[in-house]
């Protein structure tokens, strides 16, 4: 099995010392997405990486340091490809369409990053903060052009959140269905206020191929 580089080919022209980093921080994931924060070691990711121990100890404090850089790096990179596709969408329907569509089929693509960010979400407070400012805007974004309905606070993003991870899970154990990302929008978009069928016709709707 190839091993899983998301931050290795973005460094590949740097130096030693960056490339290396990278590497711990691909390694990371592999163990985090198999074992969860709590359960994977120093040991392990350094094992995973190829380098040794004090290796990992130039480059990061612990691991609970590591698994926030990771997994706010991790969100920040799957930001960055929901922003890239779509960055000509001012309708705030199609906004969430769109981003919880993309990032269950980006996520669920590349398993290591699906359980890793699933794991990481439960684990860290910071990270389902940064996901909920994320939410947070496109939410916002509805209330001002008035198709959505319902008054943003901290409980409606968990629900809506709530909706996504809960999908990701039953993609990444194999148990949803063919449609779990057009029936998760429309779940969102219900608890939006969106009315049913409007819910249902945009949950649906075709979307482009990713860019990049």
């Amino acid at each position: 099995m190839q091993p899983f580089r998301l931050f290795a080919p973005e460094v590949a022209s740097l130096g030693k010392s960056a490339r290396t980093r990278a590497q711990l921080m691909d390694a990371a994931i592999a163990v985090f997405a198999r074992h969860g924060i709590e359960a994977a070691s120093v040991n392990e990711i350094a094992r995973a990486a190829g380098v040794a121990n004090g290796t990992f100890y130039v480059h990061f404090r612990d691991k609970d340091e590591m698994a926030s850089v990771v997994s706010l790096a991790l969100a920040a990179e799957i930001a960055r490809q929901l922003d890239e596709d779509m960055r000509d969408v001012d309708c705030a329907i199609q906004r969430i369409v769109c981003a919880t569509r993309r990032f269950l089929q980006i996520s669920s693509e590349q398993p290591p990053l699906g359980w890793a960010f699933l794991k990481a979400c439960q684990a860290l407070p910071d990270l389902r903060y940064q996901v909920g400012v994320y939410m947070r805007q496109d939410i916002a974004r509805g209330v001002r052009q008035g198709v959505f309905t319902e008054p943003v606070d901290d409980f409606l993003i968990d629900c809506v959140g709530g909706l996504v991870l809960s999908a990701l899970l039953s993609c990444l154990s194999g148990t949803s269905a063919a449609d779990a990302g057009p029936r998760t929008v429309e779940m969102q978009l219900r608890l939006l206020g969106v009315d049913s069928q409007a819910a249902k016709a945009a949950s649906r709707q075709a979307l482009d191929p990713l860019i990049g």
